[in-house]
């Protein structure tokens, strides 16, 4: 029997037992011996850089087997695309898993005095993964554990055995997954694979790791690492199914959010199967820092002791539009339960990551100011598509009769304006039938316009949730009446404009006779100064640090980002910036994204990206003027940034503003 406490009594019992799976499960482990046979054995004698070197490619060629296990039991579209879609076992590429083990172990390593631990020591470690999948994890846990003993003592070549022996646990609701697990931790403990054999039967089973009884003390774990699953909270009912998800909300978490990610729970798993100074590493969505599924997970962990140490955001698979979360917390021992672990954040060393992943508490970026809420407006948001027009369509109603010019209008989005040479002077791709906030009646006076929406969109909003929707079918979900009641008082004829969600931040004007999309943030103003402000690198600095992520994009939210921003009495602006900027996409025919991507690009020769740089920090020093910051001088610089290379305010500087910032409770001036 092994000394080390199994996690179930009988994992026989939690498996499905079938032939075909075992037979499944046996070819792939003769796979594994297959790529692994020809550098399994190591001479008696050799130097530690090439058995390590060895090792390294035999991790790789046995990583490679959970791929090919994915690709026999799902579609690369259902598994790997799209996280969110992933329940149960799933592959996770051998690069990411390293980044986290290594970033879980590194505070296991040493002693509190610096010193490396011993194999004696490091061998009492207990690390376990509960979505174990194919044992990406547990090998990439064990090849480090190995590289870093190899380093402090020297080649041993019974060690990964013994560390696979002592140290590895592990679960997963798919046996088939398990068994691969064995197979391939068994191949990389070679020559000396039966001194794990046993271990590996009892620790690593076929089991749901959330339906697990908490381990006794002296079984508890110093690590807790691995990919859970995700599903969004109102999809567990469904996919899972009824008493599932009763479980998890009444049993597993009583008084859990129903609308909490999967993937949440197993934080909580963490906390409870660690040691007092445990830690955990998990690759999460970025949903964990936002609404249910943070006050859910994150927030009473944090509010218990537990600390985040380090939070890595990245693309999952390459694909630029799904990003993941690799977060790492701590769970400090002790009365004085600190921790002297320095977090990081993305690459950069910060006092404390609190739960919405930023380092600033919420509550010193949460105050709104009264007086913003009536300067920025998410566009309108339509809630049927039967409201939109082809080209082709509003010219034929214009045609019929011009009055039909007064309901519909060009209709555009974040990307129409981004991409747009001269947004002043969009062409339309589309347009849209807008009823304002018009009765019936006065909607009848256009026949043809609202016989399309009578056709188009009164049948889907028959069934709408909404009774606003059911009742007035020819208005818009969210016409936003104050916005277009502003913009008539003040008689705009242009506003700023900048994308909801977008890869910078770059507001421009864009003329007030158009419909503007939901995905589209605006600002009732002609205000030079409030342009000016937008465009600053202290407006995005407080973007970045309030906004919520969609990916490495930002998501600009009115409430959290702009009614809590501190507004200077800003009188004067260097527009030059702007002018400069206007010019060249014109010029070189590029939307503001091109041109921001090669603004941002320290290897673009022109001459003229270098003048915006100049003009950009100009613009900057007068804006540090108008908060009375004259102590402080607008440097800018090319830094590498969780979003690739950006010529932005030096991370000092940005430090030094978001400190000023959540201090300025004296700036609230309005803008006319």
């Amino acid at each position: 029997m092994n000394k080390n406490v199994p996690l179930a009594e009988n994992p026989a019992d939690l498996a499905e037992s079938s032939a075909d799976l075992a037979e499944s499960s046996a070819d792939l482990a003769e796979s594994s011996a297959a790529l692994a046979e020809s550098s399994a054995i190591p001479p008696k004698k050799k130097d530690a850089s090439s058995e390590l070197k060895r090792l390294g490619e035999l991790r790789k060629e046995l990583a490679r087997i959970g791929y090919a296990y994915e690709e026999r039991t799902g579609t690369s579209e259902e598994k790997h695309e799209d996280p969110t879609l992933r329940i149960g076992m799933h592959y996770t590429p051998l690069e990411t898993a390293s980044k986290i083990v290594t970033e879980t172990l590194r505070p296991l390593l040493f002693r509190e005095n610096g010193s490396p631990k011993n194999s004696e020591e490091l061998l009492q470690l207990r690390i376990f993964d509960p979505a174990l999948g194919a044992g990406v994890f547990l090998l990439e846990t064990c090849f480090q554990l190995t590289e870093f003993l190899c380093a402090h003592e020297g080649w041993d070549p019974e060690i990964p055995a013994k560390i696979t022996k002592n140290c590895l646990f592990g679960t997963d609701i798919d046996a088939q997954a398990v068994e691969i697990s064995r197979s391939v931790l068994k191949r990389f403990c070679a020559p000396y694979e039966k001194a794990a054999e046993g271990a590996l039967a009892e620790n690593l089973h076929c089991a749901d790791s959330l339906k697990l009884p908490i381990p006794e003390e002296n079984a508890k774990f110093d690590a807790v690492l691995g990919n859970p699953p995700y599903l969004g909270g109102r999809k567990i009912r469904r996919v899972l199914g009824d008493a599932y998800f009763r479980f998890l909300t009444q049993e597993f978490l009583p008084g859990a959010s129903g609308n909490a990610d999967l993937s949440v729970y197993f934080l909580h798993l963490a906390e409870r199967f660690l040691k007092p100074g445990g830690v955990c590493g998990l690759l999460m969505t970025n949903s964990i820092a936002e609404g249910d599924s943070r006050k859910t997970g994150l927030d009473p962990i944090l509010a218990r002791g537990g600390e985040i140490y380090s939070v890595d955001s990245f693309p999952w698979l390459g694909n630029a539009a799904v990003h993941v979360t690799a977060i790492h917390l701590n769970f400090p021992k002790g009365k004085t339960r600190t921790s002297p672990l320095l977090p990081v954040l993305n690459g950069i060393c910060v006092p404390r990551i609190f739960a919405s992943l930023k380092h600033l508490d919420s509550s010193l970026t949460s105050y709104r100011f009264p007086e913003n809420e009536t300067l920025c407006y998410q566009g309108c948001v339509l809630a049927a598509k039967g409201f939109i027009l082809t080209m082709e369509e509003a010219r034929t109603l214009w045609e019929k009769d011009e009055k039909y010019r007064n309901v519909v209008l060009p209709y555009f989005t974040g990307d129409d304006i981004f991409s747009a040479p001269d947004p002043m002077k969009m062409t339309p791709r589309r347009c849209v039938i807008s009823f304002r906030d018009w009765t019936l009646e006065q909607a009848e006076e256009y026949p043809l316009a609202l016989a399309i929406v009578r056709e188009r969109v009164l049948p889907v909003r028959q069934n709408a949730r909404r009774a606003a929707h059911r009742e007035r079918w020819w208005h818009f979900g969210d016409k936003r009446p104050v916005l277009m009641k502003t913009i008539q008082e003040k008689q705009l004829k242009k506003l700023l404009i900048q994308t909801r969600h977008s890869k910078f931040l770059a507001p421009t004007w864009v003329p007030t006779d158009a419909v503007y999309s939901e995905s589209t943030i605006l600002f009732p103003t002609e205000s030079p100064e409030l342009l000016a402000l937008l465009n600053s690198g202290v407006h995005e600095t407080w973007v970045r640090e309030t906004s919520s992520s969609l990916g490495k994009e930002l998501r600009y939210s009115p409430t959290d980002c702009f009614d809590t921003f501190a507004l200077p009495k800003l009188k004067l602006a260097d527009l030059r910036f702007f002018e400069l900027r206007c010019e060249l996409c014109q010029r070189w025919r590029c939307g503001l994204t091109a041109l921001q991507n090669r603004f941002h690009d320290p290897k673009d020769p022109a001459p003229e990206l270098e003048a915006l740089r100049e003009l950009t920090a100009a613009s900057e020093s007068v804006i540090f003027h108008a908060y009375g910051w004259t102590d402080l001088e607008a440097v800018y610089e090319f830094h590498e940034t969780p979003r690739g290379i950006r010529f932005e305010l030096t991370f000092p500087l940005q430090e030094e503003l978001l400190h000023r910032l959540t201090q300025a409770q004296n700036f609230r001036f309005l803008y006319s």
